[in-house]
C-alpha cells in the first residue's frame, strides 16, 4: 500500500489561533524609556511583541521582525538598531528571559555607541501590550499523507504557524507538529526529518509552506513510481512459446522447465 493512502495510527488534528491583546499601561517615548520598559514588562508582553508579532510580519515580509524593531525603524528612523532587534528572535534564546536580556543588551549597546539617541523623544510612543492566545480546534483532520498535503495547502496562516513555528518558539520543542505526526503515526522518520530542517527564518510563512508541500509531493511521486514498477512486474505476461507445426515436431523436443512453486508461468 502506498504511504499516500496508508491510514495513520491517529489522525492529524488541525487547530487555529485566536489572539486577544490589551494595553499594559507602559509606554516609551525615548530609547532609554524603551530599555526601562524591556526590563520591567511582563513575560507575556515580551512574547506578544516578539513571537506573536513575528508571526504576523512573516506573512507580509521576507525577513523576520518584531514590534520593537518596527518601532525603531518607523519612530527612531534607525535601520541599524531595527536590524539588530529583528535578529534577536532568531538567536539562541531558549526562554523568554533570554530573549528579554538579548533585547536589553542590543538597546543598551546602541545607546552606548550613540549616546545622543538615548533621550530623543519620538512623536509615536511605544505602547507595551500583553496578549492571550486561544487554541481553537477545527473540523479538518488528516489520516493519510495525501490528506495532510491538502490540509497544509488549505490551512490558514494562523494554523500553519501554530503547527510549524509555535512548537519551536513557545514550547521549546526542536520539532514541529507535522514532523512529529509523520514519524509517530505514519512511520516516516526521513520525511519528518526533512521537514524539520526547514528554517522559517530563511523565508516567509508561505515560503516554508511551499517547501513542505514540495516534500510531500515528492514523497507521493516516489510512492507512485515504486507502486507502478511493482504492478508492471506483476502484470507482465509470461513469454508464450508456440508449439512448432505438427509436421516439424520431433520426439526428442526439450520441453520447458515447469514453473517454480508459487510463481505464475
Amino acid at each position: 500500500m502506498s504511504t499516500g493512502t496508508r491510514l495513520a495510527k491517529a489522525p492529524f488534528e488541525i487547530y487555529t489561533l485566536k489572539h486577544v491583546s490589551r494595553m499594559c499601561g507602559q509606554t516609551a517615548n525615548t530609547l532609554r524609556e524603551l530599555a526601562c520598559g524591556l526590563e520591567t514588562c511582563s513575560d507575556e508582553s515580551i512574547y506578544h511583541h516578539t513571537i506573536v508579532a513575528m508571526r504576523s510580519h512573516l506573512s507580509l515580509a521576507d525577513k523576520p521582525t518584531n514590534d520593537f524593531a518596527q518601532w525603531a525603524r518607523a519612530s527612531l528612523h534607525s535601520e541599524g538598531l531595527a536590524d539588530r532587534l529583528s535578529m534577536a528572535v532568531i538567536t539562541d534564546c531558549r526562554t523568554l528571559g533570554d530573549l528579554r536580556n538579548t533585547l536589553l543588551e542590543i538597546v543598551r549597546a546602541y545607546m552606548e555607541a550613540f549616546p545622543g539617541t538615548a533621550d530623543e523623544a519620538t512623536e509615536n510612543p511605544f505602547c507595551f501590550c500583553e496578549g492571550m492566545e486561544v487554541v481553537v480546534p477545527l473540523e479538518s483532520t488528516a489520516q493519510t499523507l495525501e490528506e495532510l498535503r491538502k490540509c497544509v495547502q488549505e490551512m490558514s496562516d494562523e494554523s500553519f504557524y501554530l503547527h510549524f513555528v509555535a512548537p519551536r518558539t513557545q514550547h521549546e520543542i526542536p520539532s514541529n507538529d507535522f514532523s512529529v505526526w509523520l514519524e509517530k503515526n505514519l512511520g516516516l522518520p526521513e520525511l519528518a526529518a526533512k521537514i524539520n530542517e526547514i528554517d522559517v527564518m530563511d523565508s516567509t510563512l508561505e515560503g516554508a509552506r511551499e517547501k513542505i508541500l514540495q516534500l510531500l509531493e515528492l514523497r507521493k511521486e516516489a510512492d507512485l513510481n515504486v507502486t507502478g514498477a511493482g504492478n508492471q512486474v506483476r502484470d507482465s505476461p509470461a513469454p508464450v512459446t508456440e508449439d512448432p507445426p505438427a509436421r516439424e515436431r520431433r520426439s526428442d523436443t526439450i520441453m520447458p522447465n515447469p514453473p517454480a512453486a508459487g510463481r505464475t508461468p
